[in-house]
């Protein structure tokens, strides 16, 4: 199965927030003019909110997917072609401004024999309200290095440690202090404002397999606690390095470790990484394996909802949120990747995260050589 999901955004109702924008529009069809019935409609339009077909080119007005938005997508044409009501909502994306989100709704005006003689249309318009789903990813993803971090500073001061074993433990907080930091950075940016839309997807060269130790590192107290095994099985990606958003990539892989270490109570969690060759090509699949108590298939779906919780994440109390896999979900979606998911109830499960052998190259590369 694959994890991949877009989720559109409809109008904030904050209380705090900007007052809406509401614009009047009258399309008289008898004399093909367009008409602007108050000063706001007139504001808009001047500020770039495209009206008719013809201004599409002119704009850079997008659906809630991002996609382009063309002449059979706008309600006030759809109402005047097809005489029936219209709705629709676009982001418009404004060079050096914030964006604005506009809310269309058009409804064609009959005349006494039944014809359409106009159209009668009204557009609401206010900024990008924030993508709380992000947030609250963002905020359950550094709650995870910061864990690590207070595990790893008692077991530092429980009793004296050989100096070897101290430095081991404090590079691990250093490690965890610096991820805390990345993430805690992409949260502030989505908090600057409804018109930053938080730091794009960037992506960088640097070694995997180092990478990968620093994050199973973190969910190393937490297993001994449990009393589970946590081992790699990483030979596959020795010497390379990966092409991809180190902070994005970390919050996957984290949040899948430490969901198999939270719902395993007994057994291993396994992080693997093995070569595949299928039909879209040669592939590393960076997996996390656990023997925990699996997810049916008819859960296998739901679970990827925000704030959906599976069989076993219901039974348990150790304060998952419910959030874990949908942030999984959609940072999958964000880095281009394709997950796959094997479980069974009762028998555990494995996500295998497939990275194209194309984003992988040997340690000390440069890009032109690869």
């Amino acid at each position: 199965m694959t994890a991949l999901s877009a989720r559109g955004k409809g109008p904030r109702t904050d209380p705090d927030a900007p007052a809406p924008r509401v614009g009047q529009i009258y399309l008289d069809l008898r004399s093909h003019r367009l008409h602007c019935l108050n000063e706001t409609a007139q504001n808009l339009h001047e500020e770039g909110v495209a009206f008719t077909a013809s201004e599409l080119a002119h704009e850079q007005l997008r659906t809630p997917a991002g996609e382009p938005v063309g002449a059979d997508d706008l309600p006030l044409l759809i109402a005047c072609r097809e005489g029936r009501p219209a709705e629709a909502d676009f982001l418009l994306i404004r060079a050096g401004k914030p964006d604005l989100h506009v809310f269309w709704s058009a409804s064609p005006v009959k005349g006494p024999d039944g014809q359409a003689v106009g159209v009668l249309a009204s557009l609401c318009c206010l900024p990008p309200g924030p993508d709380w789903q992000v947030m609250a990813g963002l905020a359950h993803d550094l709650r995870t290095p910061l864990h690590a971090i207070g595990l790893l500073l008692s077991a530092l001061g429980r009793e004296e440690l050989p100096a070897d074993r101290q430095r081991e433990l404090l590079e691990r907080v250093r490690s965890s202090a610096e991820r805390a930091l990345q993430v805690g950075k992409d949260l502030l940016e989505w908090c600057r404002g409804p018109a930053q839309r938080g730091r794009g997807v960037e992506s960088q060269w640097f070694p995997l397999e180092a990478f990968l130790a620093s994050l199973v590192g973190e969910q190393v107290p937490t297993a001994q606690e449990k009393g589970i095994v946590l081992r790699t099985d990483v030979q596959a990606c020795d010497g390379l390095e990966v092409q991809a958003d180190r902070v994005r990539l970390g919050r996957l892989l984290a949040n899948l470790l430490v969901n198999a270490v939270r719902y395993t109570p007994a057994g291993q969690v396994v992080l693997s990484a093995e070569w595949r060759d299928g039909p879209a090509g040669r592939a590393l699949a960076v997996g996390v394996v656990d023997t925990g108590p699996g997810i049916s298939t008819e859960e296998q779906e739901s679970i990827f909802q925000p704030f959906e919780r599976g069989r076993a994440g219901k039974d348990d109390d150790s304060g998952g949120s419910g959030l874990g896999l949908a942030v999984v979900d959609r940072l999958v979606e964000e880095l281009g990747l394709e997950l796959e998911v094997f479980s069974e109830f009762g028998r555990g499960s494995a996500f295998h995260l497939l990275i194209p052998a194309g984003r992988l190259r040997p340690v000390g590369s440069n890009t032109d050589a690869q």
